[in-house]
């Protein structure tokens, strides 16, 4: 059986960016506009995956490091 990956298992840049559909050289404000995007559709309150977004979440902090210590 397929064994899901732990929320604590460090996701690269690669993985957030293709997690929020934005390319390399995308600014803080696009990673922004995806991340609002994709939340809406996939939150918890309107019917999503908690894990789903989870990832969203470890996404957007790893390619903005909002709450990161900027």
């Amino acid at each position: 059986s397929a064994k899901k990956p732990s929320p604590t298992t460090k996701m690269t840049k690669k993985q957030a960016r293709e997690i929020l559909g934005v390319p390399a050289k995308a600014s803080n404000k696009e990673i922004d506009e995806a991340y609002k995007r994709l939340i809406k559709k996939n939150h918890p309150d309107a019917g999503g995956s908690k894990y789903l977004a989870e990832q969203l979440n470890q996404a957007r902090e790893i390619l903005t490091r909002h709450g990161g210590g900027r």
